[in-house]
């Protein structure tokens, strides 16, 4: 096949100026652009006030919006590339804007036009049309073309042949002459040997891209005659002349596929694409045909026919031109750019919509996808294969290899995504889908993470065994996901038959309720009950598996790594086993090696939660033994102390708060120790007005970082201490939580500072300073106003 004559260069075709990016800005080199030679013409600058001087010097994106014209016309060309670079990666089209008339107002200068030239370039539909048109004005002017060397040509090319301008004949016009004079210096494409190291000249992609657009005119006669040229210089192989079709009378349906073959041979694929889109269903079909299709599958009427327009496309479809997309697809397959990957998608949907596509290419498409990066294009491939109306009509195969784990990790980073991550998850469990060894712990992590317990489970049995089983049961991030999403399953069935709730999921649907639909029973309750606990014993069964797998592997466990015996200290604690997890612990010990607070905290939450009286006396050996809990420890066990109701630990943890000085609570500890001051009742030896105190004395021993800024919290203080006729510790609070957190003008806050007022002035009349303090907005946050 003659498109495998050149494969010493099959590469992407990076010179095309579809491709010029961003990295463009980063070196002003003028290698890209080299017109031909002419004065150089420098604007020279007035006179700035110092001011406006150091604005000039580095100014940003917003500092260039905000500047004068005059200002702006004054800026060097380094600055305005910077700009000009980052208001395309903003993709902020009134600063392109800005930025383009202001370069089109500068003297006509080599940096002037070079700049213009990257705009092109990079600010692909970032530049609006009219703006656009000036440029071309600028460039095809009387004269002016003389001087716009073949790269720029091209450039002003491509940027014509895919907008849509109004009055395009008229460019054609200019543009067809110039193009027909530079092409009589080009020489014709050697032939043997010498044809693998052709280079495409920049003229000639000037002339594909007019080519392409004189057939969006349907000129034929402009069209006829370029052809020509192009044919006889053989940058148009006679390979692609001689494939032309022979079933169609159509002269711009013949030219474009043969032009087609020529992009192909010349790896100039983007084109290609839009060549080949022409004469396939438009996006608005496509949209429509899917629309009808899943519409019948969820209606009980009849199916609905297939629209005339795609019995059209089909009942006038040319084999030799399905024959032609399937060359151009595999061809893209080897180092592709994301543009190309995105339109071999648009060929492949629509193409659906007139005959199958090839089962390889779209395997190949999710490799290509998956070497670049491309997430989103192997996702919108995916969606469209899953597709009802397109699974009744045929069957696509998933991604492979590496692939299964790219898609699946990038389903699970986006929102909207769940159905198709879970659709995915289960294609690998059903179909016994093969998965890479080490892809395989982070795809079933992901797994449990979304709730996919059927998934999980059977992807962790199933590569549980054989010689490889090392790689996923010795797994450390993979060990405490399985452990706490099943663990958890087991609690909550055991809620539920403790709440005589014997409703039964289906032993394989362990994930959570949105992934599973309780299975309907016909049995007695006393059955069900069976069953329910076959079922918690199964999942209990499963974790005490895992966590088993997990030691043997990592036996024996005195020589085991650190952050081994870490994960299985937490894999402990979470399944209940507190003897086994600090077991574990010991071990690290005898072996000097202090486990640190992350483990230390883990152990702790899961113990408080069942005993915070124990997990409050783990803190006070931890501060005999000068290992100081953090803030997430302190907080953790007050919060399930509270939990508990065990109003009196709460006191003593508030104790043990004050004597570890400077201690920085979580939001979430402070919230609950200043929420157990409020609950506390009598029986804990102290009246509510005097924990309130506490509360507020643990507040103003803290560093102002740790200070809780939640007006919630503030009004719930406030009104604490006013039903307790506490209106000194009414007024602290409000300093301490609501002054500079919440909103002066809000009603609310209108409201309380009079009840604090009328409070004060009945009750406290010598503090008048803090009426005055309630009377007056703050301006600025004041640590010593914080701390008084």
């Amino acid at each position: 096949m003659f498109l495998c004559r050149r494969l010493l260069l099959h590469r992407v075709y990076i010179s095309s100026p579809g491709y010029t990016l961003l990295s463009s800005f980063r070196t002003l080199s003028l290698q890209n652009f080299a017109p031909i030679h002419r004065p150089l013409h420098i604007a020279s600058k007035t006179s700035y006030s110092q001011q406006d001087a150091g604005t000039l010097d580095n100014p940003t994106l917003r500092n260039y919006m905000e500047m004068p014209v005059a200002s702006r016309l004054q800026l060097s060309s380094t600055a305005l590339a910077r700009i000009l670079k980052e208001a395309v990666e903003a993709e902020d089209k009134p600063a392109v804007g800005y930025l383009a008339n202001d370069l089109l107002r500068l003297p006509d200068t080599l940096q002037r036009d070079r700049l213009i030239r990257l705009l092109l370039a990079s600010g692909n539909n970032l530049i609006l049309p009219n703006v656009f048109r000036a440029i071309l004005s600028n460039f095809l002017s009387d004269g002016a073309h003389e001087n716009v060397s073949d790269y720029d040509m091209k450039t002003l090319l491509y940027q014509i042949a895919t907008r849509k301008l109004s009055h395009l004949d008229d460019l054609s016009a200019t543009l067809f002459p110039i193009i027909m004079r530079r092409l009589k210096s080009v020489g014709r494409v050697p032939v043997g040997a010498k044809s693998v190291s052709q280079e495409l000249p920049h003229i000639v992609n000037a002339a594909f891209e007019l080519l392409y657009y004189l057939l969006l005119l349907k000129n034929e006669g402009r069209v006829l005659d370029l052809f020509q040229v192009l044919t006889e210089k053989l940058y148009i192989p006679p390979e692609a002349v001689q494939q032309a079709p022979t079933t169609s009378t159509d002269f711009n349906y013949i030219v474009s596929v043969t032009l087609a073959r020529a992009c192909l041979y010349w790896y100039k694929r983007e084109m290609a694409f839009r060549l080949l889109l022409k004469y396939l269903p438009s996006d608005e079909d496509l949209k429509l045909a899917m629309k009808e299709g899943n519409h019948s599958l969820s209606s009980a009427e009849e199916p609905v026919t297939q629209s005339a327009f795609i019995a059209q496309f089909q009942q006038n479809l040319d084999p030799q031109f399905l024959d032609l997309c399937n060359d151009i697809l595999y061809a893209t397959i080897h180092n592709p750019n994301p543009t190309e990957l995105n339109l071999s998608v648009d060929v492949i949907t629509r193409v659906h919509l007139l005959a199958p596509v090839e089962g390889g290419i779209i395997r190949s498409i999710y490799t290509a996808a998956t070497d670049c990066g491309s997430g989103d294009i192997a996702q919108r491939l995916y969606a469209f294969t899953r597709e009802p109306a397109v699974e009744t009509e045929h069957r696509y195969p998933g991604p492979r290899g590496p692939a299964l784990l790219f898609l699946l990790n990038f389903l699970t980073q986006q929102k909207g995504n769940t159905h198709l991550a879970r659709t995915l998850a289960n294609e690998i469990v059903d179909n016994d889908t093969f998965l890479p060894v080490h892809d395989r712990p982070q795809f079933v992590y992901l797994v449990v993470n979304q709730g996919f317990g059927r998934a999980a489970r059977v992807l962790w049995e199933r590569y549980a065994v054989g010689r490889n089983r090392v790689m996923l049961v010795g797994n450390n991030a993979l060990l405490n996901p399985m452990v706490k999403f099943f663990t958890r399953m087991a609690r909550r069935a055991e809620e539920d038959f403790e709440a005589g709730n014997v409703e039964l999921l289906p032993p394989d649907a362990v994930g959570n309720e949105e992934n599973a639909e309780p299975e309907p029973l016909t049995e007695d309750d006393a059955a069900r009950a069976a069953q329910l606990q076959a079922h918690i014993s199964d999942l209990k069964n499963f974790v005490a598996r895992i966590i088993e797998s997990f030691v043997e592997v990592h036996q024996p466990l005195s020589q085991a790594q650190h952050q081994s015996l870490s994960s299985l200290a937490r894999a402990y604690f979470v399944a209940g086993e507190f003897s086994k997890g600090f077991e574990v612990f010991k071990n690290l010990i005898r072996r000097r090696e202090v486990p640190d607070l992350y483990d230390i905290n883990i152990g702790l939450t899961i113990l408080a939660e069942h005993r915070p009286r124990s997990a409050a006396k783990m803190i006070e050996v931890m501060l005999q033994r000068g290992l100081d809990p953090d803030p997430v420890t302190f907080g953790t066990v007050i919060h399930h102390a509270l939990v508990h109701g065990d109003v009196q630990l709460v006191g003593n943890l508030l104790q043990l708060a004050r004597l570890a000085g400077n201690l920085t609570l979580t939001r979430r500890g402070l919230a609950s120790l200043i929420r157990a001051s409020v609950i506390m009742d009598v029986g804990s030896g102290k009246t509510r007005s005097t924990h309130l105190k506490d509360a507020l004395k643990l507040l103003k021993s803290m560093p102002t970082k740790g200070m809780l800024s939640s007006p919630d919290m503030g009004k719930f203080m406030v009104y604490a201490c006013l039903r307790e006729k506490e209106f000194f510790l009414a007024f602290e609070f409000w300093r301490l939580l609501l002054k500079y957190s919440a909103e002066w003008d809000d009603a609310e806050q209108v409201f309380i500072r009079g009840i604090l007022r009328r409070n004060i002035l009945e009750q406290l009349p010598s503090k008048s300073e803090w009426i005055a303090e309630l009377r007056t907005r703050p301006m600025s946050y004041s640590s010593s106003t914080y701390r008084k």
